[in-house]
């Protein structure tokens, strides 16, 4: 790549020395002879050579006849009259062009380039085309630029060309272009194949213009992408106003001044812009100090250009060409100092600018008639796009590619953080992501709450070394915590050796939560004992009503948390259990409001004082046949003891008691019956 990218100047160089080898100078004193064409179904050829010339006078093809003896002078075309015998290029003349050996009645066509600055072009003494107003001075001429197609028979083997030209407005001046005769097929073919090239790359240049600036609009951190989007534009408007003027020939009307600064509009416009761009891409390369001076010159030259009329302004050309120059080669040094410390794109952008650079050097010495080949800045520029464009297809690329690394470490972080903050929690606060909270949101729920603390915690974790309790208690946590997942449930908080976890209204599934969570600790003992270790238990209290969720703690730190009075009662509720003896505990509030109690074996514990309520809660327990023993002796006893909890709402304790000694007799494990058999004993004592 290295060796292609310094073997390029010199290939392009000699492409451009090919082009600008000037066709063979057919014309001489005036007059061309196409004999030699003859046999040839196809021909073009230029009509280069020398022009009869005739300063400071329009003449009309009956001039010519009726003055034979008339003496012309000669000047070379294409050529700039103010080059020869010291004429101004401020004035009038007619050049005229003799053309013999032609086919009678075959049909030939001429490509008229465009004349500085205004024309009229006479064929076998007629008015054929013309560009703007001719005039004797300033005032009476208007110049405009718009090269055209004219065909043409010859009944006698021979045409006549008359030009008169007039120039007011411009640095140069005459006939600055080669004009072409040949075939009607093959000139016609050549003009449609020019028009067409300056389609497509105005075209190029406004689609990608359009589409950096895009970039930029979405993207405001891609400055590169506006200045390459700016420079395209002003490219564009260059390219549509030189070679084929198709500003012209979509508008004839359109200001020739307007269309000049167009023209030099690169001169003080895409350079700054192009610096600018690079000096993004390689900022460390590029001494902004030297920017900032290149940037006062370009403004100033831009002032220039734009508010002084196109006849002063273009004789400051020169001066742009050479700031142009002056900005290619500090360019091209930032390209090589990036090339040379290795940056990403470099060989690319330096093999797309010197082409750029050499393009933009054959347009200048095209403008200048040293040599003849056209106007290639824009088509270099499309050469440039095409390779910039592979960069920013790697680019974007190495950009996909990053992005969906990072989309896929993204979704395992928020995988990773739904394990802190539940999905379920920013489901209710009503947010997409982790990102989206903010301290202070919250949202007014029924909901469910879910005490479970594993019974004499302390007592085992005491026999075990640090490590030993992590272990367990993530054991034991891996077995319970996907039971509440499954029953439609989310762990809101692990404290300590207790869990709270909430469900959505209606409460049913809470309830079935509590007794699937009890038989996964029957399943984990069995484990435990083959295992040689002790037995746990679990007691869970559920509770259900209103509940605030929301985020606490300040900007740095804040967690998700459950502010209501419903929390604390499932946490009283939770430790109830160990004084009725019990594993589920439920609010008869939540009882009521469960909407499916098929296969739920309850029994009442009547009203307990909750710690932190003023009045009474009624609760009940609720039982499940799996676990054999103890609750299959309660549910033997569901009636006895239902009854005297009865009683003992009605305030009969001798009945109750009664009752009582027979429960506590069939079953002395039941803790709740004998609680309130005490109950009952300190009642009537007191009576």
């Amino acid at each position: 790549m290295r060796k292609f990218l310094f073997r390029l100047p010199l290939i392009m160089v000699l492409s451009f020395a090919t082009m600008c080898i000037y066709a063979q100078t057919n014309v001489a004193e005036g007059r061309i002879d196409f004999r030699k064409y003859s046999e040839k179904e196809e021909w073009i050829s230029p009509l280069d050579g020398e022009w009869e010339f005739y300063w400071n006078e329009f003449l009309k093809p009956a001039d010519f006849i009726s003055a034979e003896n008339r003496t012309p002078g000669y000047i070379r075309i294409p050529g700039n009259w103010n080059k020869v015998d010291s004429y101004p290029s401020q004035g009038y003349a007619t050049l005229r062009l003799l053309i013999s050996g032609l086919e009678e009645d075959r049909t030939y066509s001429i490509d008229i380039p465009e004349m500085l600055t205004s024309f009229r072009f006479y064929l076998n003494g007629k008015a054929v085309y013309g560009n703007g107003i001719t005039g004797t001075d300033r005032g009476s001429s208007v110049p405009q630029f718009k090269p055209g197609l004219v065909s043409f028979q010859s009944a006698d083997g021979t045409a006549e060309i008359i030009c008169q030209i007039s120039n007011f407005n411009h640095r140069n001046s005459g006939i600055w272009r080669s004009v072409k005769v040949g075939t009607e097929q093959k000139v016609s073919r050549l003009k449609r194949n020019k028009l067409l090239l300056d389609l497509f790359i105005s075209s190029v240049l406004l689609a990608i213009s359009l589409f950096h600036i895009g970039v930029y609009i979405y993207r405001k951190e891609e400055k590169a992408e506006l200045f390459f989007g700016l420079s395209c534009l002003i490219l564009f408007f260059r390219t549509v106003s030189t070679g084929e003027q198709l500003i012209n020939q979509l508008v004839p009307l359109f200001p020739w001044g307007l269309a000049r600064r167009m023209e030099y509009s690169p001169f003080f416009a895409v350079a700054p812009l192009f610096m600018a761009f690079i000096s993004v891409l390689f900022p460390e390369e590029t001494s902004q100090k030297i920017n900032r001076v290149f940037y006062f010159f370009y403004m100033a030259m831009g002032a220039f250009y734009i508010f002084l009329p196109v006849r002063i302004t273009n004789h400051g050309i020169l001066a742009a060409e050479l700031m142009l120059l002056l900005a290619m080669a500090y360019t091209l040094s930032i390209l090589f100092r990036a090339l040379a410390k290795k940056r990403d794109h470099s060989i690319p952008i330096l093999m797309a600018f010197i082409i750029l650079a050499l393009t933009s050097v054959n347009d200048i010495l095209f403008s200048r008639q040293i040599i003849n080949t056209g106007y290639l800045a824009p088509l270099g520029f499309i050469l440039f796009i095409i390779i910039q464009s592979q960069m920013l297809t790697r680019r974007y690329a190495g950009s996909l590619k990053e992005v969906t690394s990072l989309t896929h470490q993204l979704k395992e972080l928020n995988e990773s953080l739904s394990r802190f903050v539940p999905f379920q929690f920013l489901n209710y606060l009503k947010k997409k992501s982790i990102l989206d909270v903010n301290l202070g949101d919250q949202v007014l729920e029924d909901m469910t709450i879910l005490f479970a603390d594993i019974r004499s915690f302390t007592s085992l974790s005491e026999v075990m070394t640090p490590e030993e309790n992590f272990r367990f208690l993530n054991s034991f946590l891996s077995q319970v915590v996907p039971v509440i997942r499954q029953q439609g449930g989310f762990v809101d908080k692990f404290i300590g050796d207790a869990i709270m976890a909430l469900f959505p209204f209606p409460p049913d599934q809470a309830v079935r939560a509590a007794l699937e969570l009890q038989r996964a600790v029957l399943k984990y003992n069995r484990a435990r004992d083959r295992a040689g270790y002790q037995a746990i238990s679990l007691g869970i209290g559920i509770h259900t009503g209103q509940l605030m969720l929301g985020t606490i703690g300040e900007t740095n730190r804040m967690e998700t948390t459950v502010i209501a009075d419903t929390v604390n009662i499932a946490s009283r509720l939770e430790e109830l259990t160990k004084t009725y003896g019990a594993r589920i505990i439920i609010s008869k509030d939540l009882f009521d409001k469960m909407e499916d109690k098929t296969g739920i074996v309850s029994r009442s514990l009547g009203a307990s004082a909750v710690k932190g309520k003023a009045a009474p809660l009624e609760i009940v327990e609720i039982l499940d046949d799996e676990f054999m023993e103890p609750d299959m002796r309660k549910m033997e006893n569901l009636g006895n003891f239902e009854k005297a909890v009865d009683l003992i709402r009605d305030r009969d304790f001798t009945e109750a008691m009664m009752i009582l000694e027979k429960v506590t007799l069939s079953d002395p494990d039941d803790k709740a019956a004998a609680f309130f058999l005490n109950h009952c004993r300190e009642a009537e004592g007191k009576s």
